[in-house]
Formats: structure tokens, sequence, C-alpha cells
């Protein structure tokens, strides 16, 4: 069935992206409730702090170990069954953590454990997802721009709204149930991607010699870096990812001590940074039309600097959910204009690894954004940090624009090639 944009336009995506979709949502909910469920649990096993965060790190570490080597294994094999696979693991782990929990064996080590194991489980679902878009809606900008957006709209709805508070809910009534429901929310997540029909294709590089992981992580890497639109992509979103983590890591204690909020109302700050990225999502494509690439995402992480400046300045509570959903909005319409540019640019055979290549450049820049956001908390206010941020961000969106206007944007997807 075809579907309309916003602004008026029919988009015809096809009922293999509408079941990609679908076991995103469901897959997405699922993670959602185990990344609330998780740290309760490791709560109720033992009390130390020390223990909570190595559940927290341990589902993030798999995307330092395995990013690279998951977009060889995206590029080598068929892109569906890389999911299905993912799916299956997933639902193993937390199939024998239910059982440990209704055993009463469950200890921080099982925990940390079934953290890592879901954690790479979502690395391989994610960029198998992310690479295997055009793959069932063409290379049709509007098309692709319109799939990424629905394709974040779920992730953010399930992962951040429905999956939390429903995965919080269902362990205050029985501690197995969310992870049960979540091993089914995986099992059905697989169950769709199988039914997706793939076109008959031959093996990838049939004939050719299979070159070593290493030469091709370098191969993807290259790639990245040698293209200057790819490689600006990268840049900008590696120091955008900067300032935005410096906001995120400090919000509790801007809710707490400026803004005077309860937990709950920490929060509700989430939820509408949820919110706001469900509908930049839905949105994104539309005004990526209208505007132009350039526009949406440069203006956009302007408009984010602008949001966490104002978070900064006025000690309001209603004003900070109010930028807290500018901020979700803004900063998934950007996602949806990078994933485009990306698809289009590189070549299918590369795009797992140019993809996971990308994704570890962005992630370096959280780790950083936190200790600068944290020291600069310290040393003068926790308000600091967020107007240094949001000028920073202010300051990026500029810089990048001679590189990233919507021109140079056009002409890089008419000349792909380096």
């Amino acid at each position: 069935m075809p579907t309309k944009e916003s602004d008026g336009a029919e988009v015809r995506l096809g009922s293999r992206f509408h079941r990609l979709f679908g076991a995103t949502l469901v897959s997405s909910i699922g993670t959602g409730m185990h990344a609330a469920a998780l740290p309760l649990l490791a709560l109720q096993t033992t009390s130390s702090p020390l223990a909570l965060s190595a559940v927290v790190m341990a589902a993030e570490i798999p995307w330092v170990l395995f990013s690279l080597h998951a977009g060889v294994v995206v590029d080598r094999l068929d892109r569906r069954r890389v999911m299905v696979w993912a799916d299956l693991a997933r639902f193993s782990v937390l199939v024998g953590l239910a059982a440990l929990i209704l055993t009463a064996q469950v200890s921080l080590v099982w925990l940390v454990a079934a953290a890592f194991l879901l954690g790479a489980g979502q690395v391989f679902f994610d960029i198998a997802a992310q690479s295997a878009i055009p793959d069932f809606v063409s290379r049709d900008p509007r098309n692709l721009a319109a799939a990424n957006g629905r394709i974040l709209a779920a992730e953010s709805s399930g992962e951040d709204f429905v999956g939390p508070p429903v995965g919080s809910a269902l362990f205050g009534v029985w501690n197995v149930l969310p992870f049960a429901g979540n091993a089914l929310s995986f099992a059905a997540s697989g169950l769709l991607i199988l039914s997706i029909k793939t076109d008959a294709q031959p093996e990838k590089k049939s004939g050719a010699p299979r070159t070593s992981v290493r030469s091709e992580i370098v191969e993807g890497i290259r790639w990245l870096f040698g293209n200057r639109t790819l490689r600006a992509l990268a840049m900008v979103s590696c120091l955008g990812n900067v300032a935005v983590t410096a906001q995120f890591a400090m919000l509790a204690l801007l809710a707490k001590e400026v803004l005077g909020l309860p937990d709950f109302g920490f929060g509700l700050l989430l939820t509408a940074t949820a919110v706001g990225a469900t509908a930049g999502g839905l949105t994104a494509a539309a005004a990526g039309r209208r505007f132009g690439p350039s526009t949406v995402m440069l203006a956009g992480k302007a408009g984010v600097g602008a949001a966490i400046l104002v978070l900064g300045l006025v000690a309001n509570s209603w004003v900070a959910a109010a930028m807290m959903m500018v901020t979700g909005a803004l900063m998934t319409a950007e996602k949806v204009v990078v994933s485009t540019l990306r698809q289009q640019i590189v070549p299918d055979e590369l795009l797992g690894r140019v993809f996971s290549s990308s994704r570890l450049v962005v992630m370096i820049g959280g780790p950083i954004g936190a200790a600068l956001g944290g020291v600069l908390a310290t040393v003068f206010a926790v308000q600091v940090s967020y107007v240094a941020a949001g000028v920073f961000l202010i300051l990026v969106a500029l810089a990048f624009y001679p590189v990233l206007n919507n021109r140079a944007l056009a002409s890089a997807t008419r000349h792909p090639a380096r």
C-alpha cells in the first residue's frame, strides 16, 4: 500500500520494508524492556553501584569490540539472515536468563554476561538492518528518507518510549516477566524478517578470491575517510555527539538541582525526548524534500545547540520539557538525513563496513562529551556545561556549512565515486 508523507507526496515502500519495520519496532520494544529491567535485576541481586555500572557498561562495550567486524559479516552474508541469527541469539540468551531467575541461580556474573551478549546481538542486528534498507526500498532518495525516518521512529518509540515503562511495570509484577516478554519479542522479530522474500541474486563477490577480515575492515575505513562528504558527515556527527552526550550526562543533575524535579519528573524529560524523536523520524523525509538535506541537518544541529543553550539559561521545567522534545525531534531528523546520504553514496557491497566505521567514529564523541560535561559542572556549575555545549554545537554547524551545504550534497549524491 502506498503511503503519503506530510507534504502529500506518495511513497511506496512495499511489503518487505513493512515487515522490516514491524520487526524493528517489536525488537526495539524488547530492547527497551531489558534496558530497564536488567539494572533493576542487578539492584535486586546486589546493591553495589559498581555492579550496576558493570551491567550498563557490558551492554555498550560490544559496539567498540565488534562493530567493525560486524560490518564485514554484514557485507559478506545475506543481511536478512544476519538479522535472524542476531534475534535467535538474543532469544536464547533471554530464555537462559529467565531460567536462571526462575531457579534462583542468577548472579552478577550472569547479568554482565547477558548484557554483553544482548549488546553484541544488537550491534549485528542494527548494522544489518541499516545496510539492508536500500535492498528493500531501492536507492531512490525519497524512499530511502521515508524508510530511514520510519525505522528511526520505530527504534525511538520502542527503546525509549514504550519498552522501558513496560519493562519496569512487568518487573514490578514478577521479575521474570520482562525477560520472558523480551524473548518473545525477539522471536517475533526473527520470524517477521525470515518471512521477507529476497531477490534471487548470485553470491556476493562470487568468483573473486575472498580477502582477509582485516583487509576488508581497512577497505571500509579507507572508503569512509577517502570520501570528502562521508568524512565530513562522520566528523560532524562525532562532534555533535560530544555536545549531546554532555547534555544527557548532566540531565539528572540539572533536573534535581536546577529544576527541582523528583525522579519521576526526570523520567518525563526522557519521555519528552522520545516523543520528539518519534515525530522527527516521521517528518524528516518531508522536511528534507522541502528544505534540502543540508538545511535539515545543519540547521537542525544548530537548533539542538540552541535548545541545549536554553536548558542552561532558563530554570523552568515546562521549558526544559519543550527543549528536550525539540532536541529529540531535530537529532532524529539529522540521523535520517545522514543515513540516507550514506546509503546513496556508498556501494552496496561496502555499506556494512562504512556504516560500522562511521558508527565507531561517532561513538568516540560520547565519552569525551560525558567527561567534559562532568568537569564543567564540577568546576563551575551544571548550567555552564549546557551553555558551553550549546554554543559549541552552533559553531560546529557553521563550520561544516561550506562542505555540507545543499549544493555540495547534491553533487556528492550525483557523483558518489571518490
